[in-house]
C-alpha cells in the first residue's frame, strides 16, 4: 500500500510547533514507500480544510521524479529535489485558534511533468493530477495554536 509518513509526527497526531508559520516556518520531513507501479512523478499538497473559508492551501509541489522518496526537514524553498516545482511556497500551519488538521496528500502520477503555471489554485492542481493519478497517500498532522505568554 502506497504510504506517506512524517518522521517528526504520527498520522493524526500533533505536529511539532517549529513547523508553524509563526514559529520557524520550516517544512516537515516526509517519506513515502510502496510506490504504485508505472509511477513517473509525484505531486504533493498540504491543505487545511478546517479554515474559515472553504480551505487554505499551505503547500503545492509537482514534478518530483521517481527517484525521490523523501523530502528532508526544511526542504521547502531551499533543498527541493532537482526539477521539483513549488507551485505554492510552504506556509506553515497558523490556525486562528484551537487545533486544525493539515492534510498532506502525495500523488503518484503516470506522467513525468504537470503542465501547470506558477501560483495555481487547489482546484486547478486537483484537476491536473486527476487523470494521471495511479495512487494517493495521505497523512494528517494536527497543529494547535499556542497562546503567547505575557511578559
Amino acid at each position: 500500500m502506497f504510504m506517506l509518513k512524517a518522521p517528526a509526527f504520527e498520522d493524526g497526531q500533533e505536529m511539532p510547533q517549529k513547523y508553524g508559520k509563526k514559529i520557524e516556518n520550516i517544512s516537515p520531513p516526509l517519506i513515502w514507500e510502496s510506490v504504485p507501479q508505472g509511477t513517473k512523478s509525484f505531486a504533493l499538497s498540504m491543505v487545511d480544510y478546517m479554515s474559515a473559508g472553504r480551505y487554505y492551501v499551505h503547500w503545492l509541489v509537482c514534478d518530483m521524479s521517481t527517484n525521490v522518496r523523501s523530502l528532508q526537514e526544511d526542504a521547502a524553498g531551499k533543498a527541493m529535489p532537482p526539477d521539483a516545482r513549488e507551485l505554492k511556497p510552504y506556509a506553515g500551519p497558523f490556525p486562528p485558534s484551537g487545533t486544525h488538521e493539515y492534510e498532506f496528500r502525495l500523488y503518484a502520477l503516470k506522467t513525468d511533468k504537470l503542465r501547470l503555471p506558477e501560483k495555481v489554485s487547489l482546484d486547478e492542481f486537483n484537476e491536473a493530477v486527476k487523470p494521471d493519478t495511479l495512487g494517493t497517500a495521505q497523512l494528517i498532522g494536527k497543529f494547535t495554536k499556542v497562546r503567547s505568554r505575557s511578559k
